[in-house]
C-alpha cells in the first residue's frame, strides 16, 4: 500500500517514549490505540504544535482545563497497557512539560502551561493521532499576519517516488479526522463533555451504577450503557445523577440505533422527550432538542427537524446550541436544493458570530454552496479570506485546502488545484474521501498533458483504494486515454491496474464492468451516467448506432435530472444524425420515418439541426410534405439565417404563407433568393413571393417576380402556372393587352398540367373571362369538363360554361344547364341553380316593361 508523506511535519524537540520507536515507522491501525509511542512538538510565530502518536486508533477523547495550576487535561478513552506514568520537558513559550498516565479504561495527558493564563487550544484527532494547537491571546489581539505560513510545492513536477511511500503491511492509512476543531477557552467546557464528565468514586451506590453506565457509553458499548442508565433511574428516580443519567440514557439509544434510525426513531425520539419533560430547565435540553431535530432529518422528516430547530434558535438564542441549531438548518437548506435560503442563514451567522469559530465555520459553508452553483472566484475569495484572518485556519480546517483545489481546478488553474490537493492530502487526509482527492490531483496532471504523472496517480488509486468512486473515475479516465490513442494498457502495466478481479480491457470493457459493477451497488451513483455515456460513445464510434441509442435511451429515461444533459444531447445528435445518413444514403425512407416516429421523445431533445433535415428530405422523397414541411420548422428555429438551407426556407415560407404570415414568409424567401440565386427552389420563390406582393396589392412588383421566375427553365405545366398568376397581376392593374397575352400563354402551355394541376383549366378561363374573351373561355372550359371525374367539379364548370353562354347569347344552352343542374338532389347547387334561372326570369321582365 501507498501513502503520501506529512511534508509540512518537521519535527521540532522530540521526545520519544519508547527509545526504540522512530516516528518515521508506520504504525499500526488495526486496533484501537493502548500507548503512545511519541509526542512531538513545533514552535511557530503562530502558536505550538503538539503531536501525539499513539500506536492505533484513538476512537474517542475529551479535554478539560484546570485553572490552578494551569493545566490542559486529555483524556483519551482507549484500554491502555500498564505503564509507569512519565513527565517529558518541553522547550516551548506556552508548556513547562507533559505528563503521560496509563489507566485500565483511558490515558491521561496533562500538559502543564507556563504562566499563569491557560492559552487557547484547539485539538483534533486522525486516526492514530492527536494535535493540539495552543496560542496566546496577545496574538490574537495583535491581529493576524497578512502572510499565509504555506509551504509551497517545487515549480517543477514533482518526482512520484518522492511523493509517496511504501506502508506496512497492516493496510491502513491516515485518512480521516475523527472530530472536527472547536476553539476552546480555559473557561469554555462543552455540554457533552459536562455531560461525560467522569465523577471521583465516592464508594456510594449511585456514583457505582452512574460509573458503569458512563464508562460503558465512553467505551461505546451502547447497549450495557443504556442496561445501567436505566437500572439507576429507576433506584434513584431522584437521585445526584439521574438528570445526567435520562439525557445519556437518550444518547445511548441514539447510537445503540445508529444504523437503523428509522426503525426505532419513536423510541429514541421519546427517551429524549422523557429527559426533556423531566428537566425542562437543564442545560442540555438544547442539546436534546437538536438530537431530536437531527433524528427527523436522518429520516428525511424535514419540517419536523426544522421546527425543532427553529426552537432551539428561539429560545436559547444567545446559546452555543442555537449556532449548531442554525446550522443544522443550512444542512437542512443544503439537501433540499434551497442553497438560497441556506446562504441567508449563514450570513446570518457571520454577522451574529463575528469573530468565532461559527463565523469560521459558516464562511466555509458559505464557500462550498458557491463552489456548488459555479461561482468559483467567490468560493475562492471566502476561503482566502479566512487564511488572511487566520493563518493557522489552514491546519484547523483541512476543508480549505480542498475546496481551493476544486474552484481552482474548475478554473483551469492546475498547479494551484494540485498545490492545495496535496496539502490537503499531505496535512490532514480523510479515509473517506482520498481515493477521490488523489483522482482529483491526477486530472490536473492530465489537464496539462502530463500523462505521464496522471496515470502513475490513477493506478495508485486504483490499489489503494479498489472499488471505491475515484477508482472508478481513474479507469474511465484511462479508458479515455486509451481511446484517444494517449495510453496504451501493456500487459506490465495491466497487471497492476485492475478492477473486481480484472485486468484493465479495452476501453469498451472497461465502462462495461464500471456499469455492471455499479448497477449492483449503487445504481444511483453519478459514475453510473457517465459510464452509459461513454459506452454510448463506444458504440457510436464503432458504427453500432441502435446500441449506441439504447444506452443513451437507458440513460434519459432512468436519470432523467443527469448533469451530463449536455454531453448526453450531442452524443444523441450525433448518433441520430449518423444513423439516418446511412439509412438516406441506403435509400431506406421508411426505415427513417420508422426511427423517427419510434423515438419522437428522444428527437424532441436534440439541438441539432441535422437529424430533422434529413427526415424532411426523405418525407420528400416519400411525397410527405406535410411531414417535410414539420420537420424543416423544427430545424430552423435550430439555424440561423446565414445557415439555412434552400429547401427549408422554401417549405418554411410557404408554410408561412398558407397561415397568412406575410412578413414571415417574405423574410425566408428573401434569404432563398439572394443566398441560393441558382437553386431548384428559387424559382418557386419568385412565384410566391409574386402571390405574397399581389395579396399585398403590390401589383407591378409581383409582376416582376412573376417575371423573374420565368428567366428559369421550368417544365411546361410550371411556367403556365406562372403566367397565369401573372397575368392575374397585370390585370389588377389594368394593363389588359400584356395581361392578355400572359394569358394567351399559359393556354398555350396548359396542356400537361391537368394530371398535376387541374385547378389550371379553370384558372385560365376565368381570365379570360375578366379579359372579355368569353368564347376562348368557353373552349377552355369544355376542355376541362371532358377531363374532370369529381362530381362538384363537373357542376362548378357547367355553371361556368353557362356564364359564358349567356355573355354569348345562347339562352337556350345556358337555360338547359341551369335547368339540368336545378334537377340535381344536390340542394346547394340546386338552389343556386334556380337562383339563376329566377334572376334571368326577373331581368326578362324588367325588359319587357320597360318596353310597354
Amino acid at each position: 500500500m501507498l501513502t503520501l508523506l506529512f511534508s509540512f511535519m518537521l519535527l521540532v524537540s522530540p521526545y520519544y517514549l519508547n527509545a526504540t520507536t522512530s516516528p518515521s515507522i508506520s504504525v499500526s491501525n488495526k486496533g484501537l490505540m493502548n500507548r503512545i509511542i511519541s509526542i512531538t512538538t513545533k514552535d511557530s510565530k503562530h502558536g505550538t504544535t503538539v503531536n501525539v502518536l499513539g500506536n492505533g486508533k484513538i476512537s474517542d477523547y475529551s479535554t478539560m482545563t484546570i485553572d490552578f495550576p494551569p493545566r490542559i487535561v486529555v483524556y483519551i478513552f482507549n484500554s491502555a497497557v500498564s505503564f509507569e506514568s512519565m513527565t517529558i520537558p518541553v522547550k516551548s513559550p506556552y508548556l513547562k512539560g507533559i505528563r503521560v498516565g496509563y489507566h485500565s479504561k483511558r490515558i491521561r495527558l496533562v500538559l502543564d502551561i507556563k504562566g499563569t493564563d491557560i492559552p487557547i487550544f484547539t485539538a483534533m484527532s486522525a486516526n492514530n493521532r492527536l494535535t493540539i494547537f495552543l496560542r496566546s491571546r496577545e496574538l490574537i489581539e495583535k491581529g493576524p499576519s497578512n502572510q499565509i505560513p504555506l509551504r509551497r510545492p517545487d515549480k517543477e513536477i514533482p518526482d512520484f517516488e518522492k511523493l509517496i511511500k511504501i506502508k506496512g503491511d497492516d493496510g491502513q492509512d491516515d485518512t480521516a479526522f475523527s472530530q472536527s476543531c472547536s476553539r476552546r477557552t480555559n473557561k469554555e467546557i462543552s455540554v457533552l463533555e459536562k455531560l461525560i464528565k467522569i465523577e471521583a468514586d465516592d464508594g456510594q451506590d449511585d456514583t457505582a451504577f452512574f460509573l458503569k453506565g458512563l464508562n460503558a457509553y465512553r467505551a461505546q458499548n451502547w447497549s450495557e450503557a443504556a442496561e445501567n442508565l436505566n437500572h439507576l433511574i429507576k433506584t434513584y428516580p431522584v437521585g445526584r445523577y439521574t438528570e445526567r443519567g435520562y439525557f445519556l440514557l437518550a444518547k445511548s439509544y441514539e447510537q445503540l440505533y445508529s444504523q437503523s434510525i428509522s426503525a426505532h426513531f419513536t423510541e429514541i425520539k421519546t427517551h429524549y422527550e422523557d429527559a426533556i419533560n423531566r428537566f425542562p430547565t437543564s442545560i442540555y435540553v438544547p442539546d436534546a432538542l437538536i438530537a431530536i431535530g437531527n433524528l427527523c432529518l436522518k429520516i428525511k422528516n424535514y419540517y419536523e427537524a426544522l421546527a425543532y430547530y427553529n426552537l432551539v434558535v428561539k429560545k436559547y438564542k444567545d446559546s452555543t446550541a442555537a449556532l449548531r441549531a442554525l446550522m443544522q438548518k443550512v444542512k437542512l437548506f443544503i439537501l433540499k436544493k434551497k442553497r438560497k435560503e441556506a446562504l441567508s442563514i449563514l450570513e446570518y451567522v457571520v454577522c451574529r458570530y463575528r469573530g468565532s469559530p461559527g463565523e469560521t465555520k459558516a464562511k466555509i459553508e458559505m464557500s462550498k454552496i458557491y463552489y456548488e452553483i459555479n461561482s468559483f472566484r467567490k468560493s475562492i475569495n471566502i476561503l482566502s479570506g479566512l487564511l488572511i484572518t487566520d493563518p493557522e485556519n489552514i491546519y484547523q480546517h483541512p476543508e480549505i485546502s480542498k475546496y481551493l483545489g476544486y474552484n481552482y481546478y474548475q478554473l483551469g488553474d492546475n498547479v494551484k488545484a494540485r498545490e492545495n490537493l496535496f496539502r490537503f492530502y499531505n496535512s490532514w487526509p480523510d479515509k473517506k474521501t482520498s481515493h477521490l482527492i488523489l483522482a482529483k490531483i491526477a486530472d490536473t496532471y492530465r489537464d496539462e498533458g502530463l500523462m505521464k504523472d496522471a496515470v502513475k496517480f490513477y493506478q495508485l488509486v486504483i490499489e489503494r483504494h479498489p472499488e471505491t468512486e475515484g477508482a472508478l473515475i481513474s479507469l474511465i479516465r484511462l479508458a479515455e486515454q486509451q481511446e484517444e490513442g494517449a495510453l496504451e494498457i501493456k500487459k506490465g502495466i495491466a497487471s497492476h491496474v485492475k478492477i473486481i478481479g480484472k485486468e484493465v480491457g479495452v476501453p469498451r470493457q472497461i465502462y462495461t464492468d464500471v456499469l455492471n459493477y455499479l448497477l449492483k451497488k449503487d445504481k444511483e451513483n453519478p459514475l453510473v451516467q457517465l459510464a452509459l455515456l461513454k459506452l454510448a460513445l463506444i458504440h457510436q464510434k464503432e458504427k453500432d448506432y441502435d446500441k449506441s441509442l439504447k444506452a443513451l435511451k437507458e440513460l434519459f429515461e432512468k436519470y432523467p435530472r443527469t448533469s451530463l444533459k449536455k454531453e448526453c444531447k450531442h452524443a444523441l445528435n450525433n448518433t441520430f444524425e449518423a444513423m439516418l445518413k446511412e439509412k438516406m444514403k441506403g435509400k431506406r425512407y421508411i426505415n427513417i420515418i420508422n426511427i423517427y416516429q419510434r423515438e419522437k421523445d428522444l428527437f424532441s431533445m436534440i439541438n441539432s439541426p441535422d437529424p430533422f433535415l434529413i427526415i424532411a428530405r426523405c418525407s420528400l422523397n416519400l411525397n410527405l410534405q406535410d411531414m417535410a414541411t414539420e420537420m424543416f420548422k423544427m430545424a430552423d428555429s435550430l439555424l440561423p439565417d446565414e445557415e439555412k438551407p434552400a429547401d427549408l426556407l422554401f417549405y418554411v415560407g410557404s408554410d408561412l404563407f398558407k397561415k397568412e404570415k406575410l412578413g414571415k414568409a417574405l423574410s425566408r424567401l428573401n434569404l432563398l433568393i439572394n443566398n441560393y440565386p441558382t437553386d431548384k427552389n428559387t424559382p418557386y420563390a419568385y412565384k410566391l413571393k409574386g402571390r405574397i406582393l399581389f395579396k399585398q396589392k403590390r401589383y407591378q412588383q409581383a409582376v416582376e417576380m412573376f417575371s423573374s421566375a420565368l428567366r428559369y427553365h421550368l417544365r411546361a405545366c410550371d411556367r403556365a402556372r406562372i403566367f397565369a398568376d401573372k397575368a392575374r397581376a397585370l390585370t389588377a392593374y389594368n394593363s389588359n393587352e400584356k395581361a392578355m397575352e400572359s394569358t394567351r400563354e399559359a393556354d398555350r402551355l396548359k396542356r400537361d398540367c391537368y394530371i398535376r394541376y387541374p385547378p389550371i383549366y379553370k384558372e385560365i378561363g376565368d381570365l379570360y373571362l375578366k379579359l372579355g374573351y368569353p368564347k376562348e373561355a368557353l373552349s377552355i372550359f369544355n376542355n376541362a369538363l371532358e377531363m374532370e371525374k369529381e362530381e362538384e367539379n363537373k357542376i362548378l364548370l357547367k355553371l361556368k360554361i353557362a356564364q359564358c353562354y349567356r355573355l354569348l347569347d345562347k339562352k337556350k344552352d345556358y337555360l338547359a344547364l341551369y335547368n339540368e343542374i336545378s334537377s340535381l338532389n344536390d340542394p346547394f347547387w340546386s338552389n343556386l341553380a334556380k337562383e339563376r334561372i329566377a334572376e334571368i326570369e326577373f331581368n326578362r321582365e324588367i325588359r319587357k316593361s320597360k318596353k310597354k
